[in-house]
């Protein structure tokens, strides 16, 4: 049996979850891990007095049971082990991670897997803005990994990362990709205005696209063509097997290749839908 911390009701101020990771309750005894210290306001209180603690870590899974949207950075730094958390949590899950499966059943804050090195983020629910980003002042976002979210994503969707994947089912907000440096996105939904803004390399692929992307787009970007690109494959593949489908034709399909962001090099690329033929009625004169 897997260690299962089950949250009692809310303390009314913030809490750092940084301590709740696998790594943090390895080789304890559940009255030992009710002992671990956390940060609640402006106190330390130990997780028992948040917590019911049950069951032991020696397999290095983690279950977190309950409302935890007041609680933030839930497995920030985790580098080994499953951590599973059922319900909302909130801001900065798994930032930092790498390594290990962090997984939400439920939804999460702003910057979840902010900055993660490796390892695989699993969200059921949506998320808030900047998942994957960088966070304020600093100059790389997600530098490897993998970040799957089932529902919808904020603004800023892997802000200036570095390396990685993520691949969000529903929609996200504007600025998509923003200061990208390298890595690869998906988006099956909507998307935001401005996607791409500052990109330096990387890739933007959005199946889910409806209209003309270059609409959205900044003047900066410039359309290249329209191609098939088979080994988008390779990327469907991968992600079937973690339960992530995209559309089954991608590696058939036709997409139009936006170069960009052109004031950054070029470098980048967005690979939208080709428009859909528009059938107009025009009336004798």
């Amino acid at each position: 049996m897997s260690l299962t911390l089950r949250r009692r009701a809310s303390a009314g101020l913030p809490v750092d979850g940084s301590p709740i990771k696998p790594e943090t309750f390895r080789g304890l005894a559940s009255a030992d891990a009710a002992r671990v210290p956390l940060r609640v306001g402006a106190a330390t209180a130990e997780l028992g007095e948040l917590f019911d603690v049950s069951g032991d870590a020696g397999d290095d899974r983690l279950t977190v049971e309950g409302d935890l949207a007041d609680v933030a950075a839930v497995g920030r730094g985790m580098s080994l082990g499953t951590l599973t958390v059922r319900g909302d949590v909130g801001p900065r899950f798994a930032a930092g991670m790498a390594g290990g499966v962090a997984e939400v059943v439920g939804s999460c804050g702003d910057w979840a897997g902010a900055e993660m090195s490796g390892g695989l983020l699993r969200v059921k629910g949506s998320v808030g803005d900047a998942v994957g980003g960088a966070f304020p002042g600093s100059r790389r976002g997600m530098r490897e990994g993998i970040v799957l979210v089932e529902g919808d994503a904020g603004a800023d969707v892997g802000l200036m990362m570095r390396r990685g994947l993520i691949a969000v089912g529903g929609s996200v907000g504007p600025l998509l990709g923003r200061g990208m440096i390298a890595g690869t996105v998906f988006v099956k939904g909507a998307v935001g205005a401005s996607p791409g803004l500052g990109m330096k390399r990387g890739t933007l692929v959005l199946p889910g696209l409806d209209g003309d992307a270059a609409a959205l787009l900044t003047p900066t970007f410039a359309r290249a063509g329209e191609f098939t690109f088979p080994y988008l494959k390779i990327y469907q593949d991968h992600l079937e097997a973690l339960g992530f489908l995209l559309p089954s034709a991608m590696s058939s399909a036709r997409f139009e290749r936006y170069n960009g962001d052109l004031a950054e090099g070029g470098m980048g690329e967005i690979l939208a839908p080709s428009p859909r033929p528009v059938l107009r009625v025009v009336s004798p004169p």
